[in-house]
């Protein structure tokens, strides 16, 4: 049996193979860009109420007086029914923090979402402890500045 001839010639095939991929990186990129929504975008557009919020401020980048400047944005800011219980280096003064994080230490989604709010700090670990009094910590990494201006 003899083949069907192909009108297409090989330069052919490869321009319509490549069009085809740049249609399809094209409509990735788009729907990334403009339909993809990111959690902190949620986060803000939701009302939060939390009676109190108990709150350590730990430095782990290594500039000095980071925590006070942290602690005194957020007074500053006159965030409602935020403690802060403490601000301090990290124990051992090893500042290896490259990003700020929240360490849940009381699981407590709605104060979670809140602080993430205030903060726009969006990383988290989990360290639950019942016998700590602060609800969070937040670990300040080399980034901090651009959460608290």
């Amino acid at each position: 049996m003899r083949k069907p001839k192909n009108n297409l010639s090989r330069i052919d095939k490869r321009a319509l193979l490549i069009a085809v991929t740049v249609l399809l990186l094209i409509s990735a990129a788009s729907y990334f860009l403009f339909f993809n929504e990111k959690v902190s975008d949620n986060i803000e557009d939701e009302v939060i109420e939390i009676t109190s919020l108990k709150l350590s401020i730990l430095n782990g980048c290594g500039v000095h007086g980071a925590a006070g400047e942290v602690k005194d944005n957020i007074i500053n800011k006159n965030f409602e029914n935020v403690d802060i219980i403490s601000c301090e280096n990290v124990k051992s003064n090893k500042f290896i923090y490259g990003k700020s994080i929240i360490v849940v230490k009381k699981k407590d989604e709605n104060k979670l979402k809140y602080l993430m709010k205030i903060t726009g700090i969006s990383r988290r670990i989990y360290t639950l402890d019942d016998n700590t009094i602060e609800d969070f910590q937040i670990i300040l990494g080399r980034d901090y500045r651009t959460y608290f201006k």
